[in-house]
């Protein structure tokens, strides 16, 4: 029999509250994977663009924890419990019970019990508030049996990081419109400027009928850490970026930034009361290494290794010949006044193409029957592919998607 218990102070409940309330920002459902030293929360959202993963180390969040798994349940490649439950459920159960009007009554306590027998065919996590006055209010969520997909991500290998407050980011995105769907970031002439854009023309009667580009530029001094290559665009959903804000602001933290170039994942990072924090999202922009306008990242693939393609030197060739020059950046987002802490906006509603546009969000997998996808074999790449993402069964690679039962 699999068992799992771990109870939570109310501080504790507030951060979990928090950290539910964020997760379902990306998706309806949440993966829960229970091991002897830790609970880890996580979610891969329906288009497989962005995985959000909450770590609570055992020993700092829970008052007590406890996590106990038959060897006749365990199997070469883990000793872990992977379950699935519905954040709608979840959200249910915490809503309001994190405070109340009524001090006596208060939540002291929060009981969480998993028993998950081989006779059993319902499946519960049985949950137990245990407030003042000996008031004890119970709850029962069904669950199931799930596989956990992981986006590991090797900071080692990451060339560009910068890390900053969450307020000045949230106050960056408060000059965004409501429409923008994307996020370009990149640094230029000591400042970084954050372009939000959307690709979208609206049809019927509203007056916007063209894509809009407001553009806002901090100093490089605002961060408490930078380094990033200059004029290296890289671009993310604006949606995914204003949800890890909004949580880490909450949290206090710091965010930290980590990634290589565009096509490559990007991932935000922090850590607060034995809690670690990590979102993995794909990008877009124009790569430095030449990727076509309709291709879409190879690197980030849904099998292990990827077939190689067969083309002959005719071929190559000829498409070398037919290939268009490269077309220039189409927009300029403004770099900002010249004095420290500048901040600055610009609103333009031509329409005009953004430079990352010419490659689109497709998912952090590539189907895996579609051999379309990859480019012709190349060295360099292959030099750099310590931080490619696939799918892995075996989690003997660093940069692979962990099949985890």
């Amino acid at each position: 029999m699999i068992s799992l218990s771990f109870s939570l102070a109310p501080e504790a409940l507030y951060q979990l509250h928090d950290v539910l309330t964020c997760l379902a920002k990306f998706h309806d459902t949440v993966a829960i994977e229970a091991e002897f030293d830790l609970l880890r929360l996580s979610v891969l959202n329906s288009t497989k663009t962005a995985y959000s993963a909450f770590v609570f180390e055992a020993d700092r969040f829970f008052e007590s924890y406890s996590f106990d798994m038959p060897r006749a349940s365990r199997n070469a490649r883990s000793e872990r419990f992977c379950c699935q439950l519905y954040l709608k459920g979840l959200l249910s159960v915490f809503k309001g019970k994190t405070g109340g009007r009524d001090k006596d009554t208060a939540v002291e306590r929060c009981e969480v019990e998993l028993h998950e027998r081989p006779d059993q065919t319902e499946c519960r996590l049985a949950i137990k508030m245990i407030c003042g006055l000996g008031v004890i209010r119970s709850y029962k969520l069904t669950y199931e049996s799930t596989t956990v997909n992981h986006a590991v991500f090797d900071r080692t290998t990451a060339t560009n990081q910068w890390t900053i407050e969450p307020k000045f980011l949230r106050e960056i995105t408060d000059h965004f419109s409501p429409s923008a769907e994307q996020l370009d970031i990149y640094s230029e002439s000591g400042k970084v400027i954050f372009t939000s854009f959307t690709t979208k023309i609206t049809d019927g009667k509203e007056i916007l009928k063209k894509p809009v580009h407001t553009s806002v530029a901090i100093d490089k001094k605002d961060f408490e850490y930078f380094l990033a290559e200059d004029n290296l665009h890289i671009v993310i959903f604006l949606k995914d970026f204003k949800a890890v804000i909004a949580h880490a602001e909450s949290a206090h933290s710091a965010i930290t930034a980590r990634y290589t170039r565009p096509t490559r994942p990007l991932q935000l990072a922090y850590d607060f009361g034995g809690i670690k924090t990590e979102f993995t999202l794909m990008t877009a922009g124009e790569s430095d290494l030449g990727i076509s306008d309709s291709s879409h990242a190879p690197e980030l693939s849904a099998r292990q290794t990827p077939a190689p393609v067969n083309i002959s030197r005719a071929s190559v060739a000829s498409n070398t010949r037919d290939m268009p020059a490269p077309r220039a950046r189409s927009i300029r987002p403004l770099t900002g006044t010249p004095r420290a802490s500048a901040r600055g906006t610009e609103t333009n509603s031509q329409s005009q193409r953004p430079p990352p546009a010419s490659i689109q969000f497709d998912s952090l997998f590539v189907p895996a029957d579609d051999d379309r996808q990859w480019d012709v074999p190349n060295e360099e790449e292959e030099e750099a592919a310590e931080d490619r993402l696939g799918w892995d069964a075996t989690g003997d690679q660093v940069w692979q998607i962990e099949l985890i039962c």
